[in-house]
């Protein structure tokens, strides 16, 4: 996120008819209510996507619709995304986890175990300023896993506790190496194909 100091005035036009769209995903294979919000502030959309719902118990995202100057509909995502979409950018992995989260928050709140609709767990990779294996998992005995925890093959092990180490053996204010967050996509990928029916591996060092 950042901001950008601008000159009020440049605005030409302005709206309040907005329109909004909230989509629910339902059980593990994502099934879709999508419902469009009019006549109403983006507080009234963002309060109909909990209820819809059922306070976070299920997925959910919001968007605004639009049209182009072509006349084609499409949608602004305000929060979370399309869940069925992968994602393939550092923005999109961020919405991703927005949605995961509050749906494993209100799973948390129920004393429910901490896994996804589909019923896996969510593994969150990223490094830290102290020794060890960039592997997280949020609400368990165990936050930070080890490669053992999650019975990695040594090599892998050996190369994802490696990379943390990367980074921790330099000065915060150090870049770092080139090629080290190209690494860490290579094991993000080795590391989500290794735990395919276990978790899913959260590339939280992108952004």
């Amino acid at each position: 996120m950042r901001g950008v100091y601008v000159d009020e005035r440049d605005s030409t036009w302005e709206r309040d008819d907005a329109r909004y769209r909230v989509y629910v995903f339902e059980g593990a294979e994502n099934a879709v209510t999508a419902m469009d919000i009019v006549e109403a502030t983006v507080e009234e959309a963002l309060q109909s996507a909990v209820a819809m719902s059922n306070g976070d118990e299920q997925l959910w995202s919001l968007a605004l619709v639009e049209t182009d100057a072509r006349g084609l509909r499409g949608l602004i995502w305000l929060s979370g995304m399309d869940y069925n979409d992968p994602p393939s950018s550092a923005r999109e992995w961020q919405r991703r986890r927005q949605m995961q989260d509050r749906y494993l928050a209100a799973k948390r709140r129920r004393g429910l175990p901490p896994t996804l609709p589909n019923g896996l767990r969510v593994i969150r990779m990223f490094p830290e300023w102290v020794s060890g294996w960039p592997l997280w998992e949020n609400s368990t005995e165990h936050y930070r896993l080890t490669a053992e925890d999650l019975g990695l093959a040594p090599e892998l092990g050996q190369a994802l506790y490696d990379w943390n180490e990367t980074w921790l053996d330099r000065q915060e204010d150090v870049p770092l190496p080139d090629g080290w967050r190209e690494e860490g996509e290579t094991l993000a990928q080795q590391l989500r194909a290794k735990l395919s029916d276990v978790a899913e591996v959260r590339p939280e060092f992108l952004g």
